[in-house]
């Protein structure tokens, strides 16, 4: 499929709904531009156009959702295998797995960040979460702090049933950052993504 259609299935998946300016904005493109690729969504049947309502000044605009067919687009079974897995590891194993392998993470994610700076570091930390296997956005809150969204999570049902990757990540980004990272929404709670908003720790010089 095209980037730029994954792009948009990615962003309705995390956002549950969108106008057209909010996919060009997400894209960088043009309103017209951004039309072509809802369009073709559209007459593939994995998008659908919604009420209108409006979203600010100016003209009311439609708003677009994924539809059920869009659900085959966005891989399953992974999910299916890891939840069964979970259900024959004992308590103790499943603690042990976890943080041994949030341990190979941070190793590894440490290396990719040296050198960054904090933006360019929560940047590629999104970029590394999508290589494996999540659909991640990076967002720029404006107030100073930035937030990593996950959605079509690789393990959503271990992750679920123990709370234990959660954790891990939530921490680890923690330690890599140097920052406050609260967790604000989570896909377990019926949300459409985990959100951890990111805070960079503040100095005080003497």
């Amino acid at each position: 499929m095209d980037r730029r259609k994954d792009a948009i299935l990615s962003f309705l998946k995390a956002s549950g709904q969108a106008s057209l300016a909010d996919v060009a904005a997400h894209l960088e493109l043009s309103k017209q531009g951004a039309l072509r690729h809802v369009e073709a969504l559209l007459a593939e049947g994995l998008i659908e156009q919604g009420s209108e309502v409006h979203v600010g000044p100016g003209r009311p605009e439609h708003v677009y959702r994924l539809t059920e067919a869009a659900a085959g687009h966005f891989p399953q079974g992974h999910r299916e295998l890891a939840g069964e897995l979970v259900k024959f590891m004992a308590a103790d194993q499943l603690e042990r797995f976890f943080a041994e392998r949030a341990a190979r993470q941070e190793a590894r994610l440490a290396a990719e960040l040296a050198g960054l700076d904090f933006e360019q570091k929560v940047r590629r930390l999104a970029e590394l979460a999508a290589v494996g296997g999540h659909m991640t956005e990076f967002v720029d809150n404006g107030d100073g702090s930035y937030a990593i969204r996950h959605c079509n999570c690789p393990i959503a049902d271990v992750a679920a049933e123990t709370g234990h990757p959660c954790h891990r990540e939530q921490s680890m980004y923690g330690r890599l950052l140097d920052a406050e990272v609260e967790r604000t929404t989570w896909m377990a709670n019926s949300d459409p993504a985990c959100t951890y908003v990111i805070k960079q720790q503040v100095t005080e010089r003497s």
